[in-house]
């Protein structure tokens, strides 16, 4: 009934536990499609350790980017599954929630997709580890009103998707590449008219500070992407963005940014006046850098497009 897809390039730090999870849940998948981007270290050795646990099968995405590792892994299960859980590979499953998310799902078959919460956890030291296990963003998610509430968007780092909805909206686009393939799915998935919800699961993400820069960047770049197909549901020209867009120019706004986000963060229970000081520092690092990758892939595009007129 169930299948999940694990998507990873150099997990090695994580993959084990995330693996183990599945082997222990209450709920074994029948299937693990294991989509690897090209690992360097012991990811593909470790994974097949679980073999004599685990179903397992593993495929390669050529480098082709999130969307089409996604597509093509769910893709490659079996006829007779029905449900596609998305597991990323630095997520450690709660022990119940397959079993209690797919007898939701049996029942209510406009439900298109199922999420866990996350919970992040990092055992590195710094401002940046700390900052990944109680940002704002995090705090909000929490927030979330559980099944059957409906929400927006769900994540791919640990959700249940409805196979048969997924064949009708044709499955992850390739177009995304760096992310928000999961926002592209979810708003989809709304349009064809299934719902959206969490579950009040909250399953570990083993976060690492180290990767702070280079994925706010991607996620800045792929605000362009979302917006050029859903420019609705992803208006690219927000208050908040461009606000954020003259704070790279403007010097004094950064400040009135930092402003903003302590009086956020200062809102929040579990948050000293100190965590508070430094969080909406780093908060308002984070906006800016994804503001820079926004305002780059602009740039990139507008470039493009006029290169291939000019052709």
């Amino acid at each position: 009934m169930l299948a999940v897809v694990v998507l990873t390039k150099n997990s090695e730090r994580t993959i084990s536990y995330t693996l183990s999870s599945l082997v222990e849940s209450s709920y074994v998948p029948k299937e693990v499609i294991i989509v690897d981007g090209g690992s360097k270290d012991s990811t593909l050795k470790i994974v097949r350790d679980f073999y004599d646990k685990l179903n397992i099968k593993i495929i390669y995405d050529e480098r082709k980017g999130l969307g089409y590792a996604r597509d093509i892994g769910w893709k490659e299960t079996n006829r007779d599954i029905k449900y596609v859980a998305m597991v990323d590979s630095d997520v450690v499953v709660d022990k119940t929630f397959f079993e209690d998310a797919l007898q939701i799902l049996e029942k209510d078959e406009k439900l298109g997709a199922l999420g866990a919460k996350l919970k992040p956890e990092c055992d590195e030291k710094g401002i940046l580890a700390k900052f990944q296990t109680k940002n704002l963003s995090i705090h909000l998610h929490w927030k979330e009103s559980p099944y059957p509430k409906e929400v927006i968007a769900t994540h791919t780092a640990c959700t249940i998707f409805r196979k048969s909805a997924l064949e009708e909206v044709g499955g992850f686009d390739h177009y995304f590449k760096l992310a928000k393939e999961d926002s592209d799915i979810s708003f989809r998935l709304r349009k064809a008219g299934y719902r959206l919800s969490y579950l009040d699961h909250y399953v570990k993400h083993l976060e690492t500070g180290k990767r702070f820069w280079k994925i706010n960047f991607r996620y800045g770049r792929s605000y362009v992407h979302i917006s050029r197909k859903h420019p609705v549901e992803g208006k690219l020209w927000t208050k908040k963005n461009i606000i954020f867009s003259l704070s790279l120019i403007l010097f004094p706004s950064e400040f009135l940014v930092w402003f903003y986000y302590f009086l956020r963060y200062m809102q929040l229970e579990d948050v000293t006046f100190s965590e508070a000081f430094v969080l909406s520092l780093v908060e308002t690092v984070r906006q800016i850098v994804r503001t820079a990758g926004m305002l780059y892939e602009l740039l990139f595009f507008y470039q493009f497009k006029k290169k291939s007129e000019m052709l």
